[in-house]
């Protein structure tokens, strides 16, 4: 009987001087970053008012 108490407690981690994280919870949460998307530079269009001075 003390067996199987035993192999609750620790399952459960309870009164355990070493507990280690078991399940999703052993990972550690890293913030989410966003990728930097290069900036593309466009050819300047010319207007129709520029067009008519030249």
């Amino acid at each position: 009987m003390d067996a199987i108490i035993n192999f609750l407690k620790e399952i459960f981690m309870l009164e355990t001087k070493e507990k280690m994280p078991i399940g999703l919870c052993a990972f550690e949460y890293v913030p989410e970053q966003s990728p930097v998307q290069p900036k593309v530079k466009r050819k300047r269009e010319m207007r129709l008012s520029e067009l008519m001075d030249k």
